[in-house]
């Protein structure tokens, strides 16, 4: 909409007209003071209703305060990473401005309650002028309010991703990774590159932190890899709360089993990754997407679907041996990536995984609960400490009133037999595209 595409400056002006519509309506409701005939209920009722909407709108100020200034910052993003697939609500998107936006609306929505009791209290029937302010600050608030609600339910969440490449083409007898001869390595080089530069590409389209992109030709030890993937699995938001999804891309040498093929006779299981993805998303409800560019990924494919209780969802690929199509080069490590990673930043791509005879076939499995994901909703302490950086300690006691509220959930079990519709769904008739909603598509052949 032209409103958020408008500058700062005139963004922030449009606060001074409405603050002084909400003064002008605050001193018409208190002209009922004059009236005596109801004096013990008239003026107990406008200190008390009185301090609470000044309350509530000392908030309601300093929302859209720190909201044009967060859009802002989001303007000024897309300004310096210009493009014409990157519109602003993209931005805004990987800036957090959802969880932002979910937030303020429970706070304006209190604005909007207190307007309508303090009306109610200072209510004057015969007086038009008061009637016509009354309606005009419900009207803006609810607009407000609605634009609040919109974005928090428009906005995709935020990704980070990390990208492992171990460009190794040889493995011994028992699955480990070796050296490459001499003659081998510039080749490998430049796929590996071309690797690196299709991951990063991703990441960029679709304004995915980066976290980062190890490569390394002599492998990694399962040390190494642990102490990354704990850190990443740590990050945050620059606001506080985890990231909604967690993407990690994986490509090299793998055991006949799925696992990864590391340094000195280890390897890296699922289970592991798991067990390490469970203890630091304890108490929330992020999800984790693993990427696989190796010759043997369907073993993980197929054992994610038996997971529970955790949102994990695994793309991998199936490579046909040379003989399976005369007259084709045989399909290597890199190859997947750069016909996935097209499809997903090029709306007119011409990659099509359900033609016949391909050498390398897509498929992705998804978790028994994958289905009841929704992205990450306002916890009371997340509320409370967007309260603590964004407003005055005066108005913290509104926390605890907001975080009830808007904590009840009426529609519980309309929202338990969807749930159940949408697993039955999911698990018996998989989509040959499955959408994840932050514009990265899995595929299956």
């Amino acid at each position: 909409m032209p409103f958020l595409s408008a500058g700062q400056l005139w963004r922030k002006v449009t606060l001074l007209p409405l603050g002084v519509i909400e003064l002008m309506f605050f001193v018409l409701c208190a002209l009922k003071l004059g009236e005596l005939e109801f004096w013990y209920l008239v003026i107990p009722g406008f200190c008390v209703f009185g301090l609470f909407w000044m309350l509530c709108h000392v908030v309601f100020q300093v929302t859209l305060w720190s909201f044009h200034t967060k859009l802002s910052e989001c303007q000024r993003v897309r300004a310096t990473q210009r493009s014409d697939t990157r519109s602003l609500d993209r931005v805004m998107a990987s800036r957090g401005m959802r969880h932002f936006c979910l937030i303020s609306e429970r706070l304006v929505f209190f604005s909007l309650i207190s307007t309508a009791i303090l009306g109610a209290v200072s209510w004057q029937l015969s007086n038009a002028l008061y009637m016509s302010m009354f309606l005009v600050v419900l009207s803006l608030e609810s607009l407000t309010h609605g634009l609040f609600h919109e974005l928090g339910n428009c906005l995709g969440g935020t990704c980070v991703g990390y990208a492992v490449v171990i460009p190794t083409s040889y493995c011994s007898a028992d699955g480990q990774p070796v050296l490459l001869p001499p003659e081998q390595v510039q080749e490998l080089n430049l796929r590996s590159t071309a690797t690196l530069n299709a991951v990063q590409r991703l990441f960029s389209h679709h304004l995915i932190q980066t976290f980062g992109c190890d490569y390394s030709t002599s492998g990694l030890s399962l040390e190494a890899l642990q102490a990354k993937l704990r850190s990443f699995l740590e990050l945050r938001t620059a606001d506080g709360p985890r990231h909604d999804t967690y993407l990690i891309y994986y490509s090299g040498h793998t055991l006949p089993t799925g696992d990864w093929a590391l340094t000195g006779g280890d390897c890296l299981r699922m289970e592991q990754l798991l067990d390490w993805w469970r203890e630091r998303n304890v108490g929330f409800s992020s999800r984790l997407m693993l990427v696989l560019d190796t010759e043997n990924s369907v073993p993980w494919v197929k054992a994610v679907r038996r997971v529970e209780g955790l949102y994990v969802a695994v793309q991998g690929a199936e490579m046909s041996p040379a003989g399976d199509a005369e007259s084709q080069v045989a399909p290597q490590l890199g190859d997947f990536t750069t016909e996935w990673v097209e499809y997903n930043c090029n709306p007119d791509s011409c990659v099509q995984w359900s033609e016949r005879g391909r050498l390398i076939a897509a498929m992705y499995g998804v978790s028994k609960c994958w289905s009841d994901y929704r992205l990450h909703l306002p916890t009371g302490n997340d509320v409370a400490k967007h309260w603590k950086t964004h407003f005055p300690r005066a108005t913290y006691p509104l926390v605890s009133v907001a975080n009830w509220c808007c904590g009840l959930n009426l529609l519980w079990l309309c929202s338990a037999c969807l749930r159940c519709f949408r697993r039955f769904k999911l698990a018996w008739f998989p989509p040959t595209i499955l959408d994840t909603g932050q514009g990265i598509k899995l595929v299956r052949s």
